[in-house]
């Protein structure tokens, strides 16, 4: 009998009722954002297993009646896939583990040290985030294109590179901002320690700091990693005739048939996007970790 009274004192109350209602509420509402994001790709992954037979039917709608893996390999052939992955994983590794690099020293001088300008350099940073990267592609087509005398680097991997090594890559505004905000939440006597054990700044760094934001470091990675391996703009702008994944996926051949050229394009976009979500599933439990110690929801 006590425990149904506490049941009803629970859960039948005005606040109970409202607990029930902000769940139910709460669960519609994730059901349809992941509904939203997952859908379109889920009918690629579908196409990529139809027939030609099946999307002339118009009775078939999610579920082929010739179920092939045609499409996967003549999409896989036409983007030498096997050696494309391989040269977009490199690179895309090389790039995030150059702005893990950048943007962790970059947020570790703007979140541990004082200095005049300190403010301002950082309004900098987040004001970098609302700048369209639009806007900036014919500045920087200009300057790879014509780089210091006339060394053209248009069409090759040093552009994206060079960008990563001077901290102005692909979304490096909000990798400071995340290592601005963890390295600033860090107790002070890590450093007081560290600087009577007779540690300098540097030293600081890279054994105390870093090893507390490991979680943090492989979030950047994999987020930096994801951006740069689906990155369509600069690639498309910078590396026009190099074997990267996102710059192959757009030649892909459909012949004369327009319905073949739309399902060969989303298997490879599918192909493309596989690895990303690997690399995700393995990763997760990092940015889990780690949003609470960047401060982004706060």
């Amino acid at each position: 009998m006590n425990r149904l009274e506490k049941w009803k004192s629970k859960w039948c109350s005005l606040h109970g009722l409202g607990t029930i209602g902000w769940k139910i509420v709460r669960t519609i509402i994730l059901v349809g954002c992941c509904f939203t994001i997952l859908y379109p790709f889920l009918l690629k992954v579908i196409d990529s297993f139809k027939s030609f037979e099946d999307y002339l039917d118009v009775s078939v709608q999610y579920v082929p009646k010739y179920f092939t893996v045609e499409n996967i390999k003549v999409v896989a052939e036409q983007l030498n896939y096997k050696e494309s992955f391989f040269i977009t994983l490199g690179y895309s590794a090389l790039i995030a583990i150059i702005q893990v690099i950048v943007c962790a020293l970059a947020g570790y001088g703007l979140g541990r040290f004082k200095f005049r300008g300190n403010k301002l350099l950082f309004a900098l940073v987040i004001m970098e985030l609302l700048v369209p990267p639009q806007t900036l592609m014919i500045p920087l087509f200009t300057r790879f294109r014509f780089f210091y005398g006339g060394l053209r680097l248009t069409g090759t991997y040093w552009p994206c590179i060079i960008l990563a090594l001077t901290g102005l890559g692909i979304k490096n505004g909000l990798y400071i901002f995340m290592f601005r905000q963890s390295f600033k939440n860090m107790p002070k006597e890590l450093e007081e320690a560290a600087l009577i054990d007779g540690c300098n700044a540097f030293k600081t760094f890279y054994k105390v700091m870093l090893p507390s934001a490991v979680a943090l470091m492989v979030t950047v990675f994999l987020i930096s990693f994801a951006w740069q391996w689906t990155d369509s703009t600069y690639t498309h702008l910078f590396q026009r005739g190099t074997q990267l994944l996102a710059n192959m996926t757009s030649h892909v051949d459909g012949g004369e048939e327009e319905v073949m050229v739309l399902q060969y394009n989303n298997t490879a976009a599918v192909l493309c996007v596989l690895p990303i979500m690997a690399v995700y599933i393995i990763g997760q439990k990092f940015f889990v970790q780690s949003v609470e110690r960047s401060g982004i929801t706060g």
